[in-house]
């Protein structure tokens, strides 16, 4: 897919996907928590704070991997590979891992318009666990 305004750049970089795909999980997340729970921010927070973490992320990542397409497989792949300088905090090093390629795919489906499947992924991996 390509951006007329700004190419398709941004579909190389999987650390740049991780990043849009942590901010678009972390919404996904708070979203449903305020449409389902009438609990007070702190509460929700902490509900939240329970799925959005590398641990939960990583055992997502795990569930799904053998339903991913060609397409997604790369982009998974490509987060496997890339190198950051963050160190993994209240995880193991793979655990961070599998939650960036995570991060990485979630950002694809959101800048491909694949709705479909980032719901179908929150309502089968996601909803469980919150």
């Amino acid at each position: 897919m390509k951006d007329k305004e700004y190419g398709e750049n941004y579909y190389k970089n999987a650390l740049t996907l991780a990043y849009l795909g942590d901010s678009v999980f972390s919404l996904m997340v708070r979203k449903h928590l305020i449409l389902t729970y009438g609990e007070k921010p702190n509460g929700l927070n902490k509900r939240a704070n329970a799925v959005v973490c590398a641990r939960t992320q990583a055992e997502i990542m795990r569930d799904i991997k053998d339903t991913l397409i060609e397409d997604e497989i790369d982009v998974v792949m490509r987060a496997r590979n890339a190198h950051t300088n963050n160190k993994a905090k209240n995880s193991t090093l793979e655990e961070y891992s599998l939650a960036t390629q995570f991060e990485a795919l979630v950002g694809y489906w959101y800048l491909n318009n694949d709705t479909k499947k980032l719901e179908k992924m929150f309502e089968k991996y996601v909803v469980e666990r919150l």
